[in-house]
């Protein structure tokens, strides 16, 4: 069999695996993959896939969710968040919008889209059982406000994003923040046109239900919460200001967390989600694997036969979305379309590749509100009742797959046609 074809049917299987059965990760599968296809190819050797490892991006990844995994474990970040619903008490009715952005703000300075997610959802849900707020837009208020932030430069997705872009020669300093911008401004226009749709006839009931908040406690911010938000501060200006590596940043603000008892080290440790770690270095071996054996040519060869130049951010939009709604947006989804990118604009002839980043971007993660995903599945986890999650499941279910059409055709107006 030709080694190219092999390595496209490897990666498809792995993500297949992966579908089927969750107890395994596709990082493993990849991983074993990459090295059974590497005894098979006259021009790759075994002993040269060790050193496709992304040790730069999986050193970010460590750092950045060990250092705001100690900020977490402090309480800050759930101390910050009550804060914010307190300054909204005399108008509930705008709840789900001061979710979206509190949602947005945490998971743009470091903690990323899942652990933002895991911090606000079951204050949001709460929030929204309480107050008379349908619970449905406040899942996709929170779960869009997170992915509309996921690729902030210092958020582990965005930092996933910007190294895969270095990958292909993408190396421009501004072009992180431009995917950013473009990401996070078209996925707030479906957190809009979901308040609007669900949120604004219910003003006058959730009006009325005002008394709520104002039995609801609040905990005065402490010494370590404030030294904790100076520690934000000071990881902010390294990265943006001085330039200084994302994964250099953390480590250095973390240990000085560490050293001066502010925040829990163990804890910050325990944070970091090592699965993940082992499923996009697996994944991103046998992707480099695909490149090697031209198995990347060969599937950019069959993509550029279903579309034109006219309408391809539609088209990478719409089919990372329908992939997303059943494996890893930035484990699985990302590392697998990014690095396609230069040989699909070459195929299309065009030379806008950070606009076709950007319809990948938004496509993977529009349809994360679904309880197929992490976002969503907080979200769910977070509601109490049993008919109530029942019935909420299969309406975020329906709107996450709706997503990956509307993905498609805001990727297609905005990107294409603009």
């Amino acid at each position: 069999m030709d080694i190219a074809l092999l390595s496209i049917l490897a990666l498809v299987v792995a993500i297949l695996i992966g579908v089927w059965r969750s107890d395994i990760n596709v990082g493993i599968v990849s991983l074993a993959f990459a090295f059974g296809i590497a005894l098979f190819s006259p021009g790759l050797d075994v002993a040269e896939i060790p050193s496709f490892l992304p040790s730069d991006l999986l050193l970010m990844l460590i750092g950045v969710t060990l250092t705001f995994g100690m900020i977490r474990a402090n309480g800050t970040l759930d101390w910050m968040a009550n804060g914010a619903v307190g300054a909204v008490r005399s108008k509930p009715a705008f709840l789900p919008i001061i979710f979206f952005l509190l949602t947005f703000i945490l998971s743009a300075i470091g903690p990323g889209n899942i652990a933002a997610t895991a911090i606000i959802a079951p204050i949001g849900m709460a929030v929204a059982s309480r107050a008379g707020i349908s619970p449905m837009l406040m899942a996709i208020m929170i779960c869009t406000g997170a992915n509309a932030a996921a690729f902030s430069p210092i958020a582990p997705t965005g930092v996933i994003n910007t190294e895969l872009l270095k990958s292909i020669g993408i190396t421009d300093p501004g072009v992180p923040l431009q995917v950013f911008l473009g990401a996070a401004g078209l996925q707030t226009v479906t957190a809009l046109f979901a308040w609007v749709l669900f949120g604004r006839k219910r003003t006058r009931e959730v009006a009325s239900k005002t008394t709520w908040f104002d039995s609801q406690p609040t905990r005065r911010g402490t010494k370590n919460d404030y030294l904790m938000l100076v520690a934000i501060l000071i990881l902010l200006l390294m990265v943006l200001v001085f330039q200084v590596g994302i994964g250099a940043s953390t480590i250095i603000v973390g240990l000085l967390l560490a050293l001066f008892r502010i925040g829990d080290l163990e804890e910050g440790i325990k944070s970091v989600p090592w699965n993940v770690i082992l499923l996009i270095g697996g994944i991103y071996i046998l992707i480099r694997v695909m490149e090697v054996t031209g198995g990347i040519d060969k599937a950019t060869s069959m993509m550029t036969e279903f579309g034109t130049p006219e309408s391809v951010n539609g088209m990478l939009a719409f089919t990372t979305g329908i992939l997303s709604v059943f494996s890893s947006s930035s484990g699985v989804v990302i590392p697998l379309y990014i690095p396609l990118l230069p040989s699909l604009a070459q195929g299309f002839g065009i030379t806008d590749i950070v606009s076709m980043a950007i319809a990948v971007d938004i496509g993977s993660h529009l349809v994360d509100v679904s309880p197929l995903s992490s976002l969503g599945a907080l979200c769910l986890a977070a509601i109490q009742d049993k008919e109530e999650r029942k019935e909420l499941f299969h309406k975020l279910l329906l709107w996450g797959l709706a997503m990956g059409v509307v993905g498609g055709i805001l990727a297609f107006i905005f990107l294409d046609l603009l």
